[in-house]
């Protein structure tokens, strides 16, 4: 069994409802939003928590053939798809690794800039 969770649904939006595809591991660095792909558009797209999860439902009856299409879909999308939020696994070779932890660069910035080299308001002239 994979350890990614996806779910497949539909996200009802009137005249744009489509099929989507949520992946867990695709994360948008923001806790309000969250990214689906959308079947309708072929695209992977942000969407705000508040908004679209009540709009969302399982599929059901003929839509649930749509299935298999929706995750071959993601997953020509996905190979290719940049996520802005942390990401909690990256591909390597086609397989799921945890992500490498990022060394934290320390930034000296009293290396670069001295305090003598920019004056304060108070010791502007007015009249220069």
């Amino acid at each position: 069994m994979s350890k990614t969770k996806i779910w497949c649904g539909y996200l009802n939006a009137g005249e744009k409802s489509a099929a989507v595809l949520r992946d867990d591991e695709l994360d948008t660095g923001n806790p309000n939003t969250l990214y689906l792909f959308n079947l309708a558009r072929n695209e992977i797209l942000e969407y705000s928590r508040a908004i679209v999860e009540p709009k969302l439902r399982e599929l059901k009856g003929q839509e649930q053939g749509q299935e298999v299409e929706l995750k071959a879909a993601f997953k020509k999308v996905r190979a290719d798809f940049k996520p802005r939020g942390k990401a909690t696994t990256v591909l390597v070779r086609g397989k799921a690794t945890p992500a490498a932890k990022q060394d934290v660069v320390k930034d000296d910035v009293d290396d670069v800039i001295d305090d003598g080299d920019v004056p304060v308001l108070d010791e502007l002239d007015p009249d220069e």
